[in-house]
């Protein structure tokens, strides 16, 4: 009976344990990067450990997309210019195909977050559809703002 009992309670701990990190939206690059982010480590001595805010749309832009983007990019030079790179860049085009593999694109707009640490990707964190969240700005500002201070800190 209390083999039963220590098996049902490592079943539930296991079941609650893979539910907690399947709702961090975060995944773990094993392989350290790719060659976008080893360019950028290497151009840069100071952006060995400098992590970057990718914000990832494509040629089929909504309605709100634009207007998102803005936002994103505003609340980049506010509070993290200088702390993080930023880039935007359209994963639809050739150049960037490979973006779309790493990072498991396929909405109009999202927002990926790479740890940089000893010029290695070392983790990221995707945020799809942030448009969704457009029409309350403030509201915007404290989940993006919230999400990247907690992934990167």
């Amino acid at each position: 009976m209390l083999k039963k009992i220590i098996f049902i309670g490592a079943v539930i701990g296991a079941f609650f344990i893979s539910n907690i990190h399947s709702t961090s939206a975060q995944y773990l690059d094993s392989s350290g990067g790719n060659t976008f982010i080893n360019k950028y480590v290497s151009e840069n001595v100071n952006n060995w450990n400098k992590s970057i805010i990718f914000v990832f749309y494509n040629d089929q832009l909504c309605a709100t997309c634009g207007k998102t983007m803005g936002m994103i990019y505003n609340i980049y030079q506010q509070y993290y210019s200088g702390v993080y790179g930023y880039f935007e860049i359209n994963y639809a085009n050739d150049d960037a195909y490979q973006f779309s593999i790493d990072y498991d694109l396929m909405t109009p707009l999202s927002i990926v977050l790479v740890k940089i640490n000893d010029g290695m990707a070392r983790g990221y964190l995707k945020i799809d559809n942030p448009q969704f969240w457009a029409a309350d700005p403030q509201f915007f500002e404290q989940q993006l703002t919230t999400k990247i201070n907690n992934f990167f800190n």
